[in-house]
């Protein structure tokens, strides 16, 4: 055997290989992102399954044009009142009795983050809940 052909063997072995490797790495993040696309819808459904009122009136406040860069909300009782300059939503106690349960499970799974600043609890939506509140 000449060393042209071994030269040329090494070379079209080597691109096979690596040719090889990359569809592979190819299709199996393709096969893990339609798994986790398909995990995270499954974890949605559950979320509205067990709070749909919460979520659909999330829904309703996420969607309004006028609050599109809100992302702040108090949890409290409608008889009260909070001082804010900056427009946020209140969600009531009063009106979801598991009110509770939803934020800690929200929180949870990273959709919200705990920013209370004094007696009054707070929270701050993340921008993947923001565009699953709007888009579903």
């Amino acid at each position: 055997m000449d060393l042209f052909a071994s030269a040329v063997g090494f070379v079209v072995g080597t691109f096979t290989g690596a040719a090889g490797q990359y569809m592979a790495a190819k299709y199996t993040d393709r096969r893990r992102s339609k798994e986790a696309s398909s995990a995270q819808r499954r974890q949605w459904a559950e979320i509205e399954n067990r709070f749909p009122a919460i979520i659909e009136e999330m829904k309703e406040d996420a969607k309004n044009p006028e609050f599109q860069n809100v992302r702040e909300f108090f949890v409290k009782s409608s008889r009260t009142t909070v001082s804010r300059n900056e427009p946020c939503f209140e969600y009531h106690t009063d009106v979801h009795s598991d009110i509770g349960a939803a934020i800690r499970y929200l929180e949870e799974l990273g959709y919200i983050d705990d920013i209370t600043p004094g007696n009054c609890p707070m929270y701050r939506m993340r921008e993947h809940f923001i565009d699953q509140l709007r888009h579903s």
